[in-house]
């Protein structure tokens, strides 16, 4: 009777166990699925995007931001961009196996099948850019599609012909802002929408120049024709990116010679572009993986620190 009870009390625990037990695969999967599918819209690239977008979308609204509208415009444009961003990887898959830092992606390695991969992403971008024309405007749905276009159809093929495809890829990296802006204010000919096109295009230049130049050599054997590839010196892409951090340097002053930023928002802008400046120059200089990637951790810090300072003083 002892035992009985023993058994019948062990039993609701073995049960237990064992539903724990086929839980774990499945969660697993589940967990891997998400990590492919992230990896294959290049969330954090896509999580830039939707953040200028909303930025854009902040300074055309000033005081009287409506978030609803703000959250439409970022849903759309977050649709359109990862559907840019799975297209991207779809056309370069056989490029991605060749390089150190691709060659595990889902399509690839084949975790995640490259025809499905394709027709979702073009099924999110018509959602996308209808989505954002029925609940924002057709200039702003208008823009995001260009910037699919500009990425996927010219940006991505040109990567294996030209040096001159970094430029052509931030254009497409430019407009998220632009649509954020649009979104609010449909004519984007006006000094605000100019400025952050310009920010975000000045921006682009070193931060993916030091990119290239960490990953060189799996560009070269991808068969990319980055900037630092084709010169191998080095020497035109450090001064390439000498060049756009002064040019940053120069638009990010706009707001305050436009009366839309006051004295804090010039001498913060003046420091950041000094520091960001002067990251380039130390690569120029020294031409080395340590160079590189400070240049690229200035980068990141630089372009958030750079908009929390003008959002704290935009004048609308």
């Amino acid at each position: 009777m002892k035992s009985f009870k023993t058994e019948t009390s062990n039993q609701p625990q073995r049960e237990n166990g064992l539903l724990q037990s086929s839980l774990k695969p499945t969660l697993a999967r589940r967990r891997s699925l998400l990590k492919d599918v992230a990896e294959l819209i290049k969330f954090r690239l896509t999580l830039l995007v939707l953040t200028t977008t909303f930025f854009g979308f902040v300074l055309a609204s000033g005081s009287s931001l409506d978030i609803g509208k703000a959250l439409h415009v970022v849903v759309g444009t977050g649709l359109v961009a990862a559907s840019a961003a799975v297209l991207n990887e779809v056309l370069e898959s056989r490029q991605d196996s060749k390089m150190s830092r691709t060659k595990d992606r889902p399509l690839p390695a084949h975790r995640l099948d490259a025809i499905e991969a394709a027709i979702t992403a073009i099924i999110g971008a018509i959602v996308g850019f209808l989505y954002l024309w029925n609940f924002s405007n057709l200039m702003a749905a208008s823009l995001a599609l260009l910037s699919l276009i500009v990425y996927v159809g010219i940006y991505t093929p040109l990567k294996q012909i030209s040096p001159w495809n970094t430029w052509i890829g931030a254009i497409s990296g430019a407009l998220p802002p632009v649509i954020g802006y649009a979104a609010q204010e449909a004519n984007i000919l006006h000094v605000t929408p100019i400025f952050l096109f310009c920010i975000l295009f000045f921006w682009q230049m070193p931060h993916f120049y030091a990119i290239a130049w960490i990953y060189r050599s799996d560009y070269k054997k991808a068969g990319f024709k980055m900037l630092v590839v084709v010169d191998s010196s080095g020497k035109k892409l450090t001064l390439q990116s000498l060049l756009f951090c002064f040019l940053l340097m120069m638009a990010s002053l706009l707001p305050y010679f436009t009366h839309q930023a006051g004295l804090l928002y010039l001498w913060g802008s003046l420091l950041l572009g000094m520091l960001f400046f002067l990251s380039a120059l130390f690569l120029h200089l020294k031409r080395n993986l340590t160079a590189a990637r400070l240049l690229f951790f200035a980068s990141i810090a630089y372009l958030p620190l750079l908009f929390t300072l003008l959002a704290i003083c935009w004048k609308k």
